[in-house]
């Protein structure tokens, strides 16, 4: 569930994957009184879910553009600007975006030049990164049939949905909107309730209020417990919004084994943070097992925005932890405390990675060296087998709904079912053009970026068919991010390569991050009654692990 494309969920209807990068609609914004230019002048949008604080976008406009940069945790930087005061029926907006955990200082690995113009909108890939929206441009990438006076949305942004929203409102006719996540024309119904718009598309609503000078004054979608507070100027983070404290890693009051906050150096000269926690009273060295995390940078608890509630990690710390075994849970390189570089590392990278924390564990008195294990989910059940193939003193390895396919395949997949979810009414010419659009982007991508190059091409199964240590297969059947069909191809892949021990457990009614979950469509994942991984799920895992670990 892109920046990754498994393990980051999709929090709404308007996600897609397009061009590898898994565009995330859940802003708010500012709209302007009038659509005429208006003075130069900056705002700051600060969203939150709950009571956290998630992503911030800042904003500024000029008599002759609109330009904002959205920054989201966890999801692709975007960086947009669109053309005011063009002619009727001329509409431009250039997108930029970035894997996430990217340095400011790193090259967009997505650019776009969207235009409308009469009954066409068009895609180009823009020229070179802050290139001005006049600037020269070859054969579009895609054309697509659009309406008269359609407007393009970067539906990344509700700062530009609250533009649009306006625009909309003020049309006598239908309205038609062209979204930049997936290039689909939809017709756009807004409703204006006094100082309330509220703009629908795909069977989403936004709602935006302003004050009586135009500007904006909060926004909510609250189909997702989303909202939005304006803020004037380049404010920080954080500002005119309830923020909680930093995450506390400390161990329960009432549970059986301690926390201790942990340092671990690498061979490539990074320190990882993260929390060790063990049994209170073990009287020798006990089994540990170290957490990997899936796709996307992920602090050691892997909290996901917009799933309220939902930490894998410290859910499994806690069941192991009851159960005898230390868990080693870190953030990602790059990520919370950890240092070292995010944006350009590859699985295998983060393999190392792994290796390093499982050498670091092996030279605890505290911890027996020749009982850990590694608990992979999503992207972190293909670099489990990386380490294991490896490393046969390992006693084990859980891969927690981990690919079979190549990320290529999945991504195919996931770009088809996303454009047949949002537009289930869409000819099959339409989605075809869709699907090629993204799957162009997809190789740019895949030219720039290191992560997504090795990914859309590694082949799990020969990996697999290496590691000799015991191995369980946890996968859910509701999963539509990596499809259940995967954990059987997985476990055949572990078998015929002459492992013995390989266990092999599919979970009903559950989904992609072991909720429990009738449909397993990801944008339910924030909405479900509950949001935590389930008992079952958890129970397995640790039955199995408890086995493998046992002395030997």
């Amino acid at each position: 569930m892109m920046f990754r494309p498994f393990r980051r969920p999709l929090t709404n209807p308007f996600v897609l994957v397009f061009g590898g990068l898994m565009l995330l609609a859940i802003g708010a914004g500012l709209l302007f009184a009038q659509p005429t230019p208006v003075a130069a002048r900056e705002y700051t949008v600060v969203y939150v879910a709950g009571f956290d604080t998630i992503g911030v976008e800042r904003v500024s406009v000029s008599d002759t553009a609109l330009r904002a940069d959205l920054r989201m945790r966890g999801q692709p930087r975007i960086r947009w600007s669109q053309r005011l005061g063009e002619p009727a029926g001329v509409h431009t907006v250039q997108v930029d975006a970035w894997r996430p955990g990217a340095a400011d200082t790193a090259a967009p690995v997505q650019r776009l030049l969207l235009r409308t113009r009469g009954d066409s909108a068009y895609v180009f890939l823009a020229p070179t990164a802050g290139a001005p929206l006049g600037a020269p441009l070859g054969a579009p990438q895609a054309v697509l049939p659009a309406r008269a006076n359609a407007v393009w949305l970067v539906n990344q942004s509700l700062v530009h949905g609250a533009w649009v929203a306006q625009h909309s409102a003020a049309q006598r006719d239908t309205a038609w909107v062209v979204l930049a996540a997936g290039a689909q024309v939809l017709p756009a119904a807004v409703v204006t309730r006094g100082d309330t718009i509220q703009l629908t598309l795909a069977n989403l609503t936004s709602e935006y209020v302003f004050r009586r000078d135009g500007q904006l004054q909060s926004v909510a979608v609250p189909q997702q417990g989303f909202r939005g507070h304006v803020v004037s100027g380049n404010a920080a983070v954080g500002v005119s919004a309830p923020v909680t404290a930093p995450p506390s890693y400390e161990a329960p009051d009432d549970a059986p084994y301690i926390a201790e906050q942990v340092k671990v150096t690498t061979p490539m000269g990074h320190t990882l943070a993260g929390t060790l926690t063990r049994p209170r009273e073990a009287t020798g060295p006990v089994p540990a097992v170290v957490t990997i995390s899936g796709s996307g940078p992920q602090e050691r608890d892997v909290a996901l925005p917009g799933i309220e509630g939902y930490r894998l990690f410290r859910q499994i710390a806690d069941t192991l932890g009851r159960r005898g075994i230390a868990v080693l849970r870190l953030d990602d390189r790059g990520v919370g405390q950890s240092g070292g570089t995010f944006g350009t590392a590859t699985s295998r990278d983060f393999a190392e990675d792994v290796k390093a924390a499982v050498a670091w564990l092996r030279t605890r008195a505290d911890i027996d060296g020749d009982r850990i294990g590694l608990v992979g989910h999503s992207e972190g059940g293909l670099v489990a087998p990386l380490v294991a193939a490896d490393d046969a003193r390992l006693a084990g390895i859980a891969v927690l709904a981990g690919p079979a396919f190549t990320g290529g395949r999945i991504i195919a997949f996931q770009q088809r079912a996303a454009i047949k979810q949002m537009f289930p009414s869409a000819f099959a010419s339409a989605r075809d053009s869709m699907f090629r659009v993204a799957q162009q982007q997809l190789d740019s991508t895949a030219r720039s970026n290191p992560w997504m190059r090795e990914f859309i091409s590694y082949d799990p199964l020969p990996t697999a068919r290496r590691v000799r240590v015991p191995v369980l297969v946890l996968h859910g059947e509701q999963d539509l991010q990596v499809t259940v069909e995967q954990a059987d191809t997985l476990a055949a892949a572990f078998r015929a390569g002459g492992n013995n021990d390989v266990t092999l457990r599919r979970l009903a009614r559950t989904n992609h991050l072991f909720q429990r979950d009738a449909s397993g469509v990801p944008s339910g994942y924030g909405t479900l009654p509950d949001r935590q991984a389930t008992a079952e799920s958890l129970g397995a895992l640790a039955d199995w692990l408890v086995s493998r670990l046992q002395p030997r």
